[in-house]
């Protein structure tokens, strides 16, 4: 600052812009101390901080005890003020800090400005696993009118906007060897089938979202019939389960597993935990889950 100051009195003394006592001399005069007293405030900025900085150091193990993010924010803070005060380090101007260094005159780009305007909710047109039809046989598509796909991620208002492309996957022999993928949504027909719910609690979307990742995540680990029984047990639904399993499936299945029990106690060999060390119940137990509702 005191630099720039030194070269505006030069210029003005070599193009002979004012006279000693005239007006503009003394508002020079008057800019001039000002300017010397903001260098000494800042340099009692400069030293405040130090002394700041010194405290922080001494007593790092006490403030960290308390609270790693308050050590932290006021480890920032210092940094801060070192930056502030440092004419030569642009950061301040650059991330507008506070929001004292937007320029309100600079002109912006269309993206710019647009990018400013409230942006409306995004809203689920088709929901994923909705079933379109193909409408018509058209040149170059190896698909047939009338052809089957389920909808493989949502089609939302986003979609419209920017390529109005419906991802698919085809389910039916109308197909013809058609690739899944993108496809124009003017290509299907407008009618679609909304993605079957498989249970009442899934009508909330919410919740047959979370449904659906709870599935997911089993099928990353695998999960065995062992883990599958612990599971039902945590959430309290192992007997209400063993009920239902026994009312969905033919009675021929019950007399069967209860014969197998009786000749397993009779020889010593029945395991404590039913699932145990066999996966083949885990594929049983979701099989006779397609007839709860």
């Amino acid at each position: 600052m005191r630099t720039e100051f030194n070269n505006l009195v030069e210029t003005l003394k070599t193009w002979d812009l004012y006279q000693v006592g005239d007006e503009v001399d003394i508002a020079i005069s008057e800019l001039e101390s000002t300017i010397a007293e903001v260098e000494k405030r800042m340099q009692c900025v400069t030293n405040t901080n130090k002394d700041i900085r010194t405290l922080v150091s001494k007593y790092e193990d006490a403030i960290l005890y308390y609270s790693n993010n308050d050590f932290e924010l006021l480890e920032r803070s210092v940094n801060d003020i070192d930056i502030a005060i440092d004419l030569n380090d642009a950061e301040p101007i650059e991330n507008n800090w506070y929001g004292l260094f937007e320029d309100k005159f600079k002109p912006r780009s269309v993206s710019e400005y647009v990018a400013t305007l409230p942006k409306e909710e995004v809203k689920v047109l088709i929901p994923k696993d909705s079933i379109v039809e193909w409408k018509e046989t058209r040149q170059y598509y190896s698909v047939n009118g009338g052809a089957k796909a389920r909808v493989t991620e949502d089609y939302t208002t986003e979609h419209e906007i920017k390529d109005n492309y419906l991802m698919v996957e085809w389910l039916d022999e109308k197909a013809k060897g058609q690739v899944s993928g993108g496809y124009i949504l003017g290509m299907f027909k407008e009618d679609f089938e909304q993605p079957s719910v498989p249970t009442d609690l899934c009508n909330i979307p919410q919740t047959h979202e979370f449904v659906k990742d709870i599935i997911a995540k089993l099928k990353v680990i695998n999960v065995d019939g062992e883990t599958m029984q612990h599971i039902l047990k945590e959430v309290g639904m192992e007997e209400q389960m063993y009920r239902q399993l026994v009312l969905c499936n033919p009675d021929s299945d019950t007399k069967d597993l209860l014969e197998k029990k009786r000749i397993l106690s009779n020889q010593g060999k029945l395991e404590t935990n039913l699932f145990k060390k066999s996966r083949r119940p885990r594929l049983e137990l979701f099989e006779s889950l397609k007839c709860l509702k």
